[in-house]
């Protein structure tokens, strides 16, 4: 089995695959987040899809942790997944066309 994104993936819009690939690697830079594209196959064909990367430091993040190191983890994982969540929102309304 092939690597997914350690946050989420994304579907390829239908038209504009570079642009929106660009578009999103520049809204997880500044927020801390990897993206990269993945050649997925299937019966009819090849299709692409977004695979995004949550940063390194909240990778194994044990949310049962309540020491205050990992409760200042947590807070600082939930301020990022807040903010993905506006790029997922921004990327959706920009290139919705999905396949």
């Amino acid at each position: 089995m092939s690597r997914l994104g350690t946050w989420t993936t994304y579907d390829s819009p239908t038209e504009n695959k570079a642009e929106a690939l660009k578009w999103l690697e520049k809204e997880f830079k500044k927020i801390g987040g990897l993206v990269w594209k993945k050649t997925n196959p299937h019966e009819f064909g090849s299709y692409p899809s977004f695979e995004i990367d949550q940063p390194e430091e909240f990778d194994g993040l044990d949310k049962d942790d309540d020491s205050e190191d990992g409760l200042d983890l947590l807070g600082a994982f939930e301020d990022w997944q807040d903010k993905a969540n506006e790029v997922e929102d921004r990327y959706s309304e920009k290139f919705g066309d999905y396949l």
